[in-house]
């Protein structure tokens, strides 16, 4: 994983950034740095960040469901794996419903913001409806608006993407090519969690998604459904609180 070291001071001979590798060292009223911007804006966002606000930006992120999911309550080697990851890899989580995917996600989303990075998620399907909805005459947004900020954050997380049985639409396809594309040009990593592997999306989408994927982290996660045992005792609390 991307650790940043030390702190963001002086230039040396190379022209890249020591810490991440690939960014283009940054420039300030002081000269020359030996990190890229976006290291930097990382490093002082890390150094700043307060635990009420990093509490209150991962609740926006992951929702009440998951607000408290910690990469320690996973299993191990998953997230050895999600901590091992190299600079900029992407990450795709697939298995069958209630596995667990999204609640990793979730884990790794509190790692990142108390890591200093902007992370953004997003239901791929939901977000479709959003990008749709700027078409219209009385929308104050444009298209450009809504898909833009997801090609430049630090961290995306793209949850339950591949929800159709059938054939995605072109309008799915060509949004869902133009944020991975220009995510992976820039090196910035995008976490996908599904229930189709690689091939199936490859199938619902097209060839060059699945080809885009091949370079990402792939982890399978199994298991039978933990929902309706969670919805159990959820249910079981409830009714002891109403009969106290």
């Amino acid at each position: 994983m991307q650790n940043l070291i030390q702190s963001p001071g002086q230039e040396n001979s190379s022209g890249r950034c020591e810490n991440c590798g690939y960014g283009l060292r940054h420039k300030d009223e002081t000269g020359p740095r030996k990190w890229c911007k976006r290291c930097i804006d990382v490093f002082r966002r890390k150094q700043n960040l307060k635990p009420e606000k990093a509490e209150k930006i991962i609740f926006e992120a992951v929702g009440a469901r998951y607000v408290d999911a910690t990469l320690e309550s996973i299993d191990s080697g998953i997230a050895d794996k999600l901590l091992g990851l190299e600079s900029g890899q992407d990450v795709f989580i697939f298995g069958p419903v209630g596995v667990g995917k999204t609640y990793a996600m979730a884990a790794l989303i509190r790692h990142y913001v108390y890591e200093g990075f902007e992370c953004k998620r997003i239901n791929f399907d939901d977000f479709c409806v959003q990008v749709r909805s700027t078409m219209g005459p009385a929308s104050k947004q444009t298209e450009y608006e809504l898909i833009e900020p997801l090609k430049q954050v630090d961290k995306l997380f793209i949850d339950d993407l591949g929800l159709r049985s059938k054939q995605e639409t072109d309008f799915a396809y060509i949004t869902l090519f133009s944020i991975l594309n220009k995510r992976q040009e820039r090196l910035l990593p995008t976490l996908i969690a599904t229930n189709k592997s690689v091939e199936q999306l490859g199938q619902s989408f097209d060839a060059r998604i699945a080809s885009r994927l091949q370079t990402a982290l792939v982890i399978e996660m199994t298991g039978e459904d933990r929902r309706p045992a969670e919805n159990l005792f959820r249910n079981s609390f409830d009714s002891c609180q109403h009969k106290g």
